[in-house]
């Protein structure tokens, strides 16, 4: 009896644990802001698109976040944003969202016909965020675009809530948190935390404080500050409407982890702003994993890519590259660029400035960025690319003749070509070689005195001689006593490490496969001849064939008899008289108008451009 008593029951087959659930995952790809007022990169950092894609990756059941969007005036335009969300799994992924009430709005008595009453949301709430799609199925490995639209008619901050729920009993709760407002000098400033400053480094850099102004008014600020690093360049700045405007300042932190103060005045009021600074020792770049590349739609038509480009820029230097600007509409187009100059810093040019585009049209464009005598390092610099329509002879021809004419009240001949516009980011930062490559570059007589200030191309201080990335040992004392410092590798050289493996691989990747697509040959092709971009390829390609610069069959040539010598001596030394001097950035000039042009001229026929640039249809 006792032995029974004790004798465990048998478990059921399998036993009694059950496994943890996998869940599907799926990602939020891509994010399209339709006609911004600010940078893209705004909106990706406020709604934390890496945070909620964790989540989304992860195999957890539930959920919160939080989606802010941007402080807006109140009744401005619409901000439409669409989430283009992927569906990472094997299986086809369900998702339905429904809102959920955080308001205290009760139902109300409503009249809804002739002694015909009913209780009614009459909730302003309901009218402030609207989802276009409430229900999706999403294949395997597809992108679904969600369309949500914030409307700004209600003061004040709102959390509106959705639930989102999953074919396999997954459930987010996404909130999303409008601020709607009228002027607020403690909301202007874009910028939170200062671009890192090299401490090892005893030059002066300039770095912008965005200023942004959201109304439809001039806004004159002043600002100020008694910080002992920090120094104000323009103390007082003029912000256009619904623009956002740079206050330059020159800051030197005091530690590695700082706080500067900045004072904001307007008209009365006044507002004080904390901003994190920090030092470091090693320069590092800014690090985001937004898409370069913006997905078309009916609401996004005009397209540039990349959406984001980086400038590395000696002093008095100039430098270009290439950014490809498509028309997905259907009608020609008119582009303009807009310059961007700061007096004594930099500038930025585009070539063409102004162009048509028909549609289904690509148009490369040449950025040139000239930095001047001061050293810089801005980033998320907004460059605008208008938009218009092409308006007919006949409202030209009366836009002309009838401009004077006041008697007439808004007639059709004066509506603005304007449509709409895109944003370019641009980071631009000024560097400068190493103090001996800086010296051999220079003659004698062209030796900087080392009292008047940094050398225009040195990087690092009299007497440092540390390389970029290293860090000095302190085990390698003056007596020498101490162990030999171990080497260092600087980042470029990690850098270039890196990309040779990734190289490496690839190739022994798609040398291992039996049968290639037309990318995969380019892809390999490139590999194999470490070229940087199929571009530049086909550039080299395309200037050894053509006759550019070549001698004409037709040219007599000029017997002479010299010796080995004389042969290899140069002009300078024959004729000492010889005063020439070559100017670097008019070479580059050439160079860069010879490229695009060449990519142009290739750009005609499709098959010498990558998959990703054009739209084949077999």
């Amino acid at each position: 009896m006792t032995e029974g008593f004790f004798e465990r029951p048998k478990l059921p087959c399998g036993g009694g644990i059950t496994p943890r659930p996998i869940y599907q995952k799926l990602m939020i790809e891509n994010l399209t802001i339709i006609r911004p007022p600010i940078l893209k990169i705004f909106y990706w950092e406020n709604f934390d698109i890496s945070g909620l894609n964790r989540k989304l990756r992860s195999n957890r059941a539930e959920h919160e976040h939080i989606i802010a969007v941007p402080v807006r005036q109140i009744h401005s335009q619409p901000l439409k944003m669409i989430f283009w969300m992927r569906n990472l799994s094997d299986k086809e992924l369900e998702l339905s969202l429904k809102r959920l009430q955080n308001c205290q709005c009760q139902p109300l008595q409503t009249r809804v016909g002739f002694n015909q009453f009913r209780q009614l949301f009459h909730c302003p709430h309901r009218r402030l965020l609207q989802v276009n799609q409430e229900a999706m199925k999403i294949k395997p490995d597809e992108v679904v675009a969600l369309t949500v639209t914030a409307y700004f008619f209600l003061y004040g901050e709102h959390l509106l809530t959705y639930e989102v729920s999953t074919g396999d009993h997954r459930k987010f709760l996404w909130h999303f948190k409008l601020e709607i407002s009228a002027f607020d000098p403690e909301k202007c400033l874009l910028t939170k935390e200062l671009i890192p400053v090299n401490i090892r480094n005893y030059y002066h850099v300039t770095q912008p404080i965005w200023v942004q102004n959201i109304t439809m008014q001039h806004l004159t600020f002043s600002f100020s500050s008694r910080d002992r690093g920090m120094k104000l360049l323009n103390m007082s700045l003029t912000v256009p409407r619904q623009s956002v405007w740079p206050l330059l300042v020159d800051y030197r932190p005091l530690d590695y982890e700082n706080e500067a103060e900045v004072l904001l005045s307007f008209e009365n009021a006044k507002a004080r702003y904390k901003i994190k600074a920090r030092g470091v020792l090693a320069d590092d770049k800014e690090e985001t994993d937004m898409p370069l590349k913006e997905r078309e739609c009916v609401d996004f038509l005009h397209v540039i890519y990349p959406n984001r480009v980086s400038f590395e820029v000696c002093l008095r230097e100039d430098r270009t590259q290439l950014v490809n600007v498509h028309n997905y509409g259907q009608k020609c187009m008119e582009f303009r660029w807009q310059s961007y100059i700061i007096n004594e810093f930099f500038s930025v040019v585009f070539n063409p400035p102004t162009f048509r585009l028909k549609g289904h049209h690509s148009k490369l464009c040449e950025i040139k960025v000239s930095v001047f005598d001061r050293l810089v390092h801005f980033r998320r610099i907004p460059i605008v690319l208008e938009v218009h329509r092409i308006l007919d002879r006949a409202t030209l021809i009366a836009k002309a003749e009838l401009e004077e004419i006041e008697s007439i009240d808004d007639p059709k001949w004066k509506e603005d070509s304007y449509v709409e516009h895109v944003y370019l980011h641009l980071n631009i930062r000024t560097i400068v070689k190493p103090a001996s490559e800086a010296s051999d570059e220079l003659d004698a007589a062209d030796k900087i005195d080392p009292t008047a200030g940094p050398v225009p191309c040195s990087q690092f201080g009299h007497g440092s001689g540390l390389p970029p990335g290293s860090v000095s040992s302190p085990a390698a004392g003056a007596g020498g006593d101490g162990p030999p410092p171990a080497p260092v590798l600087s980042p470029a050289m990690i850098e270039e490490q890196r990309k040779e493996a990734e190289r490496k691989e690839t190739i022994s990747r798609l040398m291992a496969k039996n049968k290639l697509s037309s990318n995969e040959v380019i892809e390999l092709s490139m590999a194999i001849d470490q070229r940087i971009t199929i571009f530049e390829k086909l550039f080299w390609k395309y200037l050894s064939k053509s006759k550019f610069m070549r001698i004409n069959p037709e040219r007599k040539r000029v017997k002479a008899v010299k010796t080995y010598e004389q042969v290899i001596a140069s002009d300078i030394e024959q004729n000492p008289d010889n005063n020439s001097e070559t100017d670097r950035n008019h070479i580059i000039e050439i160079v860069s108008r010879l490229m695009q042009e060449a990519i142009n001229d290739l750009a005609k026929n499709w098959v010498f451009i990558p998959a990703q640039y054009y739209d084949r249809h077999p």
